[in-house]
């Protein structure tokens, strides 16, 4: 909330993981430990005057390919929100334009699962997911 004491209306900070406790709670994980798999979540924060500190939880997804995923974020929110002016259809509402931009980045998140690209440690995010997979977005 200081951060937005400095001009901007509106503040997103991209988290990271919960403590396993917190992501229980947070995700309705008592499945995960009552087999004995540690529920990890994670968490965005975002602050504006109208919707005071909003904190985003999700679910992690397990994967090395995570390149670019604060780019993407900032990318599809900025995109949401030219959607909003183009609509015509009010105020822009951030908040809203974040959630579905944290959408976009859970569902690129999960394509990226399963594969590897290059020769590093943490291969991109799979923004082709719909050509793979045969469908289109």
């Amino acid at each position: 909330a200081a951060l937005l004491d400095l001009g901007p209306q509106a503040v997103l900070l991209k988290g990271g993981r919960l403590p396993a406790p917190e992501a229980e709670a947070a995700e309705g994980g008592a499945a995960e430990a009552a087999e004995g798999r540690a529920a990890v979540g994670m968490v965005d924060v975002y602050a504006d005057a109208e919707h005071g500190v909003v904190e985003l939880r999700y679910r992690r997804v397990a994967t090395n390919n995570t390149h670019g995923a604060g780019c993407t974020l900032a990318a599809a929110v900025a995109a949401e929100l030219a959607k909003q002016v183009h609509s015509g259809t009010g105020p822009l509402q951030p908040l809203e334009a974040v959630r579905a931009a944290r959408a976009y980045v859970a569902e690129v998140f999960a394509a990226s699962a399963g594969g590897k690209v290059g020769t590093g440690l943490r291969g991109p995010l799979n923004h082709a997911r719909a050509l793979w997979r045969g469908g289109s977005d």
